[in-house]
């Protein structure tokens, strides 16, 4: 009788570089979340009007996205370095809320005239993070790696 490890298929560096990766990304996103949520009134008022009237006027939604998103693709990055098939769906969870999110600053927030370029750079880039994160998920079950 073998042990049960041993039955699976081992994953390549790439797999284990590509999870890592990207649950540090996603730990930075995190910390980012709780500092939005967190914001004292002291740091709010060091800000310029415009951002602190941003910031105080997000809705309620946009925080419950930005938290599925955050917290979706850390516990999906850690369902991968886990070898979990359950990383998938909430891989998909966390694009669901970068989308839901990004909807909220292309047209329904003055973000962009805000932030800049970076409101348009910022959530392109978690859009191709989060969608490259559920084809390796994919990849990674289609391949024996996740179980």
């Amino acid at each position: 009788m073998t042990p049960k490890n041993q039955d699976k298929i081992s994953p390549s560096i790439m797999f284990w570089t590509i999870s890592i990766i990207a649950l540090l990304w996603y730990l930075m996103d995190m910390s980012a979340f709780f500092m939005r949520i967190s914001m004292s009134d002291e740091m709010l008022l060091a800000m310029p009007e415009n951002q602190r009237l941003q910031i105080q006027n997000i809705p309620l939604w946009v925080n419950f996205v930005f938290a599925f998103e955050v917290f979706g693709g850390t516990f999906g990055c850690i369902g991968l370095l886990l070898r979990k098939k359950w990383a998938l769906p909430l891989l998909i969870i966390s694009l669901l809320g970068v989308l839901a999110q990004t909807t909220y600053i292309y047209f329904l927030s003055n973000s962009i005239a805000i932030m800049g370029g970076m409101a348009i750079v910022m959530p392109l880039v978690a859009m191709v993070i989060g969608s490259g994160l559920i084809i390796h998920a994919k990849s990674s079950i289609s391949k024996g790696w996740l179980s």
